[in-house]
Order: C-alpha cells, then sequence, then structure tokens
C-alpha cells in the first residue's frame, strides 16, 4: 500500500493531552468528561528521534503536527522535537495546528524563527463567542501568542469554525487576520454543528446550534442521562446490524496512499491515516472505535518504537486488501469507505 521509502508526509500527534475542553471532540463528552480509556502521554524527544531517523526525515517533504485526541502546546517536548526535524531537513514544511491557547515562555518566537513552518491558529470568533465552543482557552492568549509568532518570521494561518453563534463575525475576523499579518483566513465546517455543553461537574449548561425538526427540544440536565441516550445505537450489537445493510462503496481512493502520509499516534504505533488511528486497540465504549473494530484484526505489530517505522506500516496491505471485500461485515473497513469511499 505505501512502501517505506516512498513515504513523503508524517500526521503526527505528539500529545493525547489537551488544554481545552471543546464540546463534540472525540477526546470529551460534551466538554468535561475525559475518562475515555484512551492513553494520556505525551512523545518525548528522545522516542521521537528513535521514530524519525535523519534519513528518514530526509526523505520527507511534510510533516503536520495535529493530534486526535490532544494539542501540541501541552508536549513537553514540542519545540525541541520540531527544531530536531527542521535540523535534520532544513527543507520540511512543518505544518501545526493548535489552539495556541498557552505555551512556555519564548515558544512562539523560538517556533517563528523555524525554517518553512506554518502554525493554524484556532480562533473561532472574535472575544465573545470564541469561547463557546472553544472552551478552555482565552482569546486574548491565542491573539498574543500569534503576534508574537507572526513578528519573529513564522507563517500564521487563522482557521475558523463557522457556527450559528460566531457567523456573524466571519468578515469582521478576515479583516483582523489581515491586519494581525496572517498569511490566509480558513473558514471551516468542522460538522460539530449542534450539541449540548457540561461543565466538569456534569450539569448542562447550553447547548450549541439548533436540532432540526425538533420543537421545544431539552438535552437532559445530567451528562449521565445524556450518554444514556441514544446509547443502544452505539452498542456494537447495533452497529453489527447497520453494517449488515449498508452497501459498500464502488471504490476507494485513499488519500493517504495518493499522498504517501502515515499517521503516527503519540504512543508510537502507526497506522494509514488519523482516520483509523483513533487506538482501535481499546474496547468499544465509544461510537468511533466501533467503526474500527475490524482493524484489531489487522493493526498487529505496528508499534515503530518497539519495532521501528518501516517494520510498524507491514499491515498495511491487509487495510488495501480489505477494499475488495464485498461487505463490512466480511471485512471491509468502513471508515475507509466512509472517508475515501466512491459511491
Amino acid at each position: 500500500m505505501i512502501d517505506y521509502n516512498n513515504i513523503r508526509s508524517v500526521h503526527l500527534e505528539i500529545s493525547t493531552r489537551c488544554n481545552a475542553a471543546c464540546p463534540m471532540c472525540p477526546r470529551n463528552s460534551s466538554g468535561y468528561d475525559e475518562d475515555l480509556g484512551y492513553p494520556v502521554t505525551d512523545m518525548t524527544l528522545v522516542q521521537a528521534k528513535k521514530i524519525f531517523t535523519p534519513d528518514f526525515l530526509n526523505q520527507l517533504d511534510h510533516v503536520l503536527i495535529n493530534g486526535n485526541f490532544g494539542d501540541f502546546i501541552t508536549a513537553k517536548d514540542n519545540l525541541a522535537i520540531v527544531q530536531y526535524f527542521s535540523m535534520c531537513n532544513p527543507q520540511l514544511r512543518i505544518e501545526i495546528s493548535t489552539n495556541a491557547s498557552g505555551g512556555r515562555i519564548g515558544l512562539w518566537e523560538q517556533l517563528g524563527k523555524i525554517p518553512n513552518i506554518q502554525i493554524g491558529f484556532a480562533i473561532d470568533g472574535l472575544e465573545d463567542t470564541h469561547t463557546i465552543y472553544r472552551r478552555n482557552t482565552n482569546w486574548k492568549t491565542v491573539i498574543t501568542n500569534a503576534k508574537k509568532f507572526i513578528e519573529a518570521g513564522g507563517t500564521a494561518i487563522w482557521r475558523m469554525i463557522k457556527f450559528d453563534h460566531n457567523k456573524h463575525q466571519v468578515d469582521r475576523c478576515r479583516q483582523m487576520s489581515r491586519e494581525l499579518g496572517f498569511q490566509r483566513f480558513d473558514l471551516l465546517d468542522d460538522g460539530r454543528d449542534s450539541g449540548p455543553v457540561y461543565d466538569r461537574h456534569g450539569n448542562f449548561v447550553y447547548h450549541i446550534g439548533n436540532l432540526p425538526n425538533m420543537i421545544n427540544f431539552e438535552y437532559p440536565k445530567r451528562i449521565e442521562i445524556w450518554k444514556e441516550w441514544g446509547k443502544n445505537g452505539d452498542l456494537p450489537e447495533a452497529r453489527l446490524k447497520q453494517y449488515e445493510i449498508l452497501p459498500v462503496k464502488k471504490q476507494v481512493n485513499c488519500a493517504a496512499k495518493q499522498s504517501q502520509q502515515i499517521y503516527v499516534t503519540a504512543t508510537g504505533e502507526v497506522y494509514p491515516c488519523c482516520w483509523l488511528g483513533f487506538y482501535p486497540k481499546l474496547d468499544y465504549q465509544y461510537p468511533w472505535q466501533h467503526d474500527n473494530m475490524f482493524l484489531q484484526t489487522m493493526a498487529k505489530n505496528n508499534n515503530a518504537l518497539e519495532l521501528g517505522l518501516e517494520t510498524a506500516i507491514g499491515w498495511f496491505n491487509a487495510v488495501e486488501q480489505s477494499w475488495s471485500k464485498s461487505s463490512y461485515l466480511s471485512g471491509r473497513l468502513f471508515k475507509c469507505d466512509n472517508q475515501c469511499g466512491i459511491s
């Protein structure tokens, strides 16, 4: 599927920890319930050097640091790892996606001095709307850090998710991005348009967006009740029944294969892409894991810290072979069809 010597891009999860508590993020249950069973860890510089050798880094064109569960700023060795990547390959394009609400003294200035680096700052509106979704972050801190990065020479992207509560601010945010020196303004449709928000004590606080066709609908007042709400549809037995009737796609145009990119988790596990990398070895407690249930029989010997990167991608051929299966129950990967399938 992907030959080691032909890999040109790496998508890296540098940490599974995050300072934010965004509702509907896969690492939270609507904001604050973080006991989801995934490993809580950072990748260290020593580990990064073990997985990504200088020779391997020299064959790359691009590294994206953006994890399924964590944020770049929470990793203790974040700057050291980026500096190591750049030192080994000064031509390497390094892209980072972050909420940017924090960081040690001098981090943003030092990042701005690294060649060919681009940072996407998650700024979801102006100060009065940003934290409605991007909870536990500070808008002023994000803007200050972006300024430091830009003034040091870094290329910055303002990345704004459009919601009902901030869509009236799009034009002002776009103008502000120009005034501050952002190179680009990206308006995103994240797919997290509506849902409840609970505080760290499990109490309902407010909801984001609106659910269509639900007049006078009220979310449960406690997060435990909300988690039970619709639970049957997320159980493995219910998912299996869905897989029995879902038609498969005609073909899979795999984005990872086309771009010669791999995804590496903070624990060193290697997957073709981030969609398959939601720690499928965990129990099926949450919806995104159900879709990866068949990966457990495929993803063997895939830890680059233990076996080396070249060995850890050896199982990828099983993913491509699954695309010839006639049904999901026979082993075809639903995630591949859902993300890269063509009807």
